[in-house]
């Protein structure tokens, strides 16, 4: 029986057939990571600091799922036009979600710092990272599309930003800087802060929610359309324009012969397209002003003027550049959207200029 209720065939009900399990491998081996950095540091002018060093990380036995009910594309072959229910290695049973540490990854980083301690009124950092996150397998409910083969889907992890800048600085005004006068304590005092960070888009795959391979569609990613990738035929290169009339990516070749076709009935790809299309990255401003009006040595109010992306930059996809393939067209069947990148951050913490005002007593 397919789809149907062993309580109820004919009404349908609470024990819906056939089940849909997960389970846990008996071999489940711990995880374990390696970890190697060299840093090398130098005293620079103006009382500072520059650290270079690199970073390098692999990881080995972390976690994924795989349907192991999923029939091959061999028995499908055999068994053409046959209910998948009556084809798996498991009769009775739906998808069997079973939990694996199997996947690897390895990461590498160049880390360059720069930083001035507070000293003289001034303090300030420069931060950045070029970094390759790869893996086999980003996340923990990761469902691999093809048990049987997994060889194709070493690729750039979905949390790969690849460069990041960082800047942060706090300066002590230079006016009425003496306290002991009521001008310094009356219109001193001012501070300005802030933290500015660049970083760029992370990856997502294309795929099409339709299961082509026609063994069961239960594959999970934590980015884009939980389906089977698509085949790649030419360079989907990043174009980098936005709204309904840009493209972010390139989805035909120049002949106007499509980039992405989909697998051919009764395959999956095997080619190595996990997490080729990088997506916008982000730029965020923040900015405070603050004042001290001292009452004694150690206690006194503070007040505080905060702008949160002062420059009101939008960020496309969302304030935090796109996650999770949300507001970018990732799937090929939808060519309305496919390529582009049509929404900007909005709503609370979606990007646009916040400010924020307080007063606080310290002792």
């Amino acid at each position: 029986m397919s789809n149907g209720s062993a309580d109820d065939p004919g009404a349908g009900g609470a024990a819906t057939i056939p089940l849909v399990v997960t389970t846990q491998t008996k071999n489940f081996r711990n995880p374990e990571a390696w970890d190697w950095n060299v840093t090398v540091e130098r005293e620079m002018f103006w009382k500072s600091l520059l650290s270079v060093g690199y970073v390098g990380r692999r990881a080995l036995h972390l976690q994924r799922e795989s349907d192991i009910n999923q029939p091959t594309v061999a028995t499908r072959a055999a068994n053409p036009g046959v209910n998948i229910n009556a084809i798996r290695p498991f009769p009775g049973y739906g998808s069997i979600r079973q939990t694996d540490n199997i996947a690897d990854s390895r990461y590498n980083s160049l880390q360059v710092a720069w930083n001035r301690r507070y000293t003289g009124g001034l303090l300030f950092g420069v931060s950045y990272t070029f970094s390759k996150s790869e893996d086999n397998g980003s996340n923990q409910r990761d469902v691999v599309p093809n048990t049987y083969d997994t060889r194709n889907l070493w690729g750039p992890s979905e949390f790969d930003a690849r460069h990041m800048l960082v800047f942060n600085y706090l300066w002590d005004l230079p006016f009425f800087k003496d306290k002991s006068r009521f001008t310094g304590k009356v219109l001193g005092g001012w501070q300005i802060s802030g933290v500015t960070q660049f970083q760029t888009g992370l990856p997502c795959s294309v795929a099409g929610g339709s299961d082509y391979a026609g063994v069961g569609l239960d594959s999970n990613f934590g980015c884009g359309v939980n389906g089977q990738l698509w085949n790649v035929n030419g360079d989907p290169k990043i174009i980098g324009t936005f709204g309904p009339t840009g493209q972010w990516f390139a989805t035909t070749n120049p002949d106007g012969s499509p980039i992405f076709t989909k697998p051919a009935p009764g395959t999956f790809t095997t080619q190595h397209v996990r997490n080729i299309i990088y997506q916008p990255g982000y730029q965020n401003w923040n900015l405070g002003l603050f004042k001290a009006f001292p009452i004694k040595e150690n206690m006194g109010f503070q007040f505080r003027a905060e702008a949160f992306n002062f420059i009101n930059h939008p960020n496309w996809c969302g304030g935090s550049g796109c996650s999770g393939g949300t507001n970018i067209g990732l799937n090929p069947d939808n060519g309305a959207t496919f390529g582009k990148v049509l929404t900007k951050g909005g709503g609370v913490g979606g990007g646009e200029r916040n400010l924020q005002l307080s007063l606080r007593f310290y002792f």
